[in-house]
């Protein structure tokens, strides 16, 4: 970030100008020099505040930017383990009342045909 700022609030306040015959009156300087400094305060202040709101979204970010990593790996993980389980024979997701269950109506069917 570029910083581009000639002038701080203890410069405003402690620039003296020189008073020629003609010159502008000091009151209206003072006054409007008084205004420029509340400026540059409010302006410093929203800074600080702003700088700190892009330090909390930035660690926010990085922790989502973390979590959505933590997540695709689990993603790869779950896709390789189904892939592998689709490969290997049917029976292994069976539990072993199913595989009874299919047991005991087969026998069914083959002794009711005699």
């Amino acid at each position: 970030m570029e910083r581009n700022i000639n002038l701080d609030i203890d410069t405003i306040l402690n620039k003296e100008f020189n008073i020629e015959f003609k010159g502008f009156s000091p009151i209206e300087v003072d006054s409007f020099l008084d205004q420029v400094v509340q400026d540059y305060d409010t302006y410093q202040k929203m800074i600080a505040d702003l700088n700190e709101q892009v330090a909390m979204y930035q660690n926010a970010t990085d922790k989502l930017k973390a979590r959505v990593i933590e997540l695709e790996n689990k993603i790869n993980m779950m896709e390789k383990n189904n892939a592998e389980n689709e490969s290997t024979p049917a029976v292994n997701n069976l539990s072993q009342v199913d595989i009874l269950r299919r047991i005991a109506r087969l026998e069914q069917e083959v002794f009711n045909r005699k």
